[in-house]
């Protein structure tokens, strides 16, 4: 965006939403796409500011409320089922030990991208407001115009998150393995509560939007 658009961008915004009391700000571009965020982030309106809490809540567990609720479900099942045998103490004891590590992780790339949704807004957005399911589309969006390393180096995601900028750029082999670990942790989890070997991983919208898909009748 070219200085001149920007100043016209922070002075008139350019959205459909004029009623919006609140002062907003050119923030990024991605694909042709550009980002607005509100002028601090103590001025989120309170639809956005409820779920900016709620995915910071995720974020700092190192764990979505997908993978929490499945693993609660996991251990009563151990625990509640008939006998509770030597089996049943090391799946649990597996469980524990999964929990636990995910203690060390590092941040969740997705649950950076669901925070940044509820941030950052394009025109087409009700700045007053947050959807789960146009965030899923945006975040679509980001992941396939950039790479996660390049996304979290934007100036205002590094605001949002000051440790990114150390973490994005020293990292991302860690991240990776990361990844192939929550898949198998996520797997394991699963296999307990459905008692099969093979069980379908969750799409990425089924896991990180569960809860609102499960408060709008989606799921």
């Amino acid at each position: 965006m070219k200085l001149l658009d920007k100043i016209k961008y922070n002075l008139f915004g350019y959205s459909k939403f004029h009623a919006t009391k609140h002062v907003t700000k050119y923030a990024f571009t991605v694909g042709g796409v550009d980002y607005k965020e509100f002028d601090t982030i103590a001025n989120l309106p309170y639809k956005r500011a409820l779920k900016f809490f709620s995915v910071y809540d995720e974020l700092s567990m190192k764990c979505d409320a997908f993978y929490l609720d499945a693993h609660v479900k996991a251990v009563e099942k151990i625990l509640t089922t008939g006998k509770v045998g030597l089996k049943e103490l090391s799946n649990a004891l597996t469980l524990n030990n999964q929990l636990k590590e995910r203690l060390t992780w590092i941040h969740s790339e997705d649950l950076v991208y669901k925070l940044a949704s509820v941030v950052f807004f394009d025109n087409s957005e009700n700045p007053d407001d947050w959807e789960w399911s146009y965030a899923a589309k945006k975040i679509e969006h980001w992941k396939k115009h950039e790479s996660a390393l390049s996304f979290f180096l934007h100036e205002p995601i590094q605001r949002l998150l000051p440790y990114l900028k150390d973490s994005a750029t020293s990292s991302l082999s860690y991240t990776e393995i990361q990844k192939e670990l929550d898949k198998a942790q996520l797997g394991k989890v699963l296999t307990i509560l459905s008692g099969k070997q093979k069980n379908a991983l969750p799409t990425f919208t089924e896991r990180l939007f569960s809860e609102e898909m499960k408060v709008s009748g989606v799921a």
